[in-house]
């Protein structure tokens, strides 16, 4: 080949009926197979950092004769915070001292009220919320009879 042109040299180099080596076709398919898996990887990650973390807050009750006194000492995570009688949303009619509606629109640590009870009362629960729709029981207290 010594006094070919590099066209020559190119033509023969294309032309030749070689194939890739054995080893560089595993090292190429070893690295594609990476790739995918780093692809695959990245992905998960961010799904899983869009889940959202629960709704969690600490709330300190204390029962009284026909009523109970709740205080948020810390929330985190929690849109609102909803009073509940065996189920059903406490409305302002049910509250003998505090703002329940600070509870549900502004979550925060201090937040105190007080909620009536009656003898027909079963449970009395405090429910964090993530929204859209992420809630959790963080307090419970059963009325005694």
């Amino acid at each position: 080949m010594q006094g070919t042109s590099p066209t020559e040299k190119l033509k023969t180099f294309f032309d030749a009926d070689r194939g890739v080596s054995p080893v560089i076709a595993v090292a190429l398919l070893i690295l594609i197979a990476i790739g995918f898996v780093v692809a695959i990887q990245g992905a998960g990650a961010q799904i899983i950092d869009s889940i959202q973390q629960p709704p969690e807050a600490n709330i300190d009750g204390n029962p009284q004769a026909g009523s109970v006194i709740l205080t948020v000492m810390s929330v985190q995570n929690a849109d609102e915070l909803e009073v509940q009688i065996d189920g059903e949303q406490v409305d302002d009619d049910d509250v003998l001292r505090g703002d329940i509606t600070e509870w549900e629109d502004n979550p925060r640590s201090g937040l105190t009220a007080e909620i009536e009870v009656d003898d027909d009362d079963i449970q009395l629960q405090v429910v964090a919320t993530n929204l859209p729709d992420n809630d959790r029981v963080v307090y419970t207290y059963n009325i005694p009879n």
